[in-house]
């Protein structure tokens, strides 16, 4: 799926795109409630947030990074549908962007104005100097990215 394609697919689907207040979804930056393939996705943190079935919602702080965006969440409710959990499903959809998207900065300045917690910029970082070495094997680039996201924790953590 290309990143242009996405915006097509949530019409076919039918999902609505809407963006709120930041400060409704800082927390999470985007969130979706949607049926896809007849069943329903949607993260617990929709439940806490009401969104609607069949809406994608994104903060308005990232209206010039949509198309980042909703190919990740786009992603992501695929990965949920395929069973995995909000958390894999989350970094499984990180290393799909990465392997579309590493060699634009726009993204990379998303990463940086938006920072996420559990796939920290170090990390995408380093999983981009792979795939531009040649690594493209989803698994391998998702557990580097998941042990790096893990040693950025403990760092915290040892930090606090």
């Amino acid at each position: 799926m290309l990143a242009n394609d996405v915006s097509v697919l949530l019409r076919e689907l039918g999902w609505r795109v809407r963006y709120v207040l930041h400060r409704v979804i800082e927390d999470y930056n985007a969130c979706y409630r949607v049926v896809y393939r007849g069943r329903v996705i949607a993260p617990p943190a929709a439940d806490r947030l009401g969104i609607p079935l069949n809406e994608i919602w994104l903060s308005e702080r990232l209206r010039g990074f949509e198309k980042y965006v909703l190919f990740h969440e786009l992603r992501e409710i695929m990965y949920r549908y395929q069973g995995h959990d909000v958390d894999e499903a989350h970094l499984l959809a990180r290393v799909d962007e990465a392997l579309v998207f590493c060699s634009d900065q726009r993204w990379i300045e998303y990463f940086r104005r938006f920072p996420d917690s559990t796939a920290p910029l170090r990390c995408i970082q380093e999983l981009c100097n792979a795939i531009s070495r040649g690594a493209s094997d989803r698994e391998v680039l998702y557990r580097m990215l998941a042990e790096c996201a893990d040693r950025q924790v403990l760092r915290r953590g040892h930090g606090s």
